[in-house]
């Protein structure tokens, strides 16, 4: 995959990798290690997996709820570090 975002129609992450603080052990869970895919316009994505897979996380680190520790997402031309109010605009996202 190419690390070029001038040519993004659809959805494109590059290595997002976020991690958190356990409340328990106080040691630190790796809930996404860089993830990558692209999406083309029109295409539709359905993540599956176990509790504590970090669905909700990717999805989350898209629409900018929470703040990655590393990589980048664009939405159409929408960096979701510089424009997350306009790449929200663009996306839909299911419950």
């Amino acid at each position: 995959m190419k690390d070029n975002f001038n040519d993004v129609n659809g959805i494109r992450v590059l290595g997002l990798t976020k991690t958190f603080k356990s409340i328990i052990s106080k040691e630190e869970v790796k809930a996404l290690r860089n993830v990558y895919f692209d999406l083309k316009k029109g295409e539709l994505l359905g993540i599956m997996g176990h509790n504590g897979a970090g669905k909700s996380t990717l999805i989350n680190l898209i629409c900018g709820a929470v703040n990655k520790d590393s990589g980048n997402a664009r939405i159409f031309k929408n960096n979701i570090e510089d424009d997350i109010c306009l790449a929200r605009k663009r996306m839909g996202v299911v419950t």
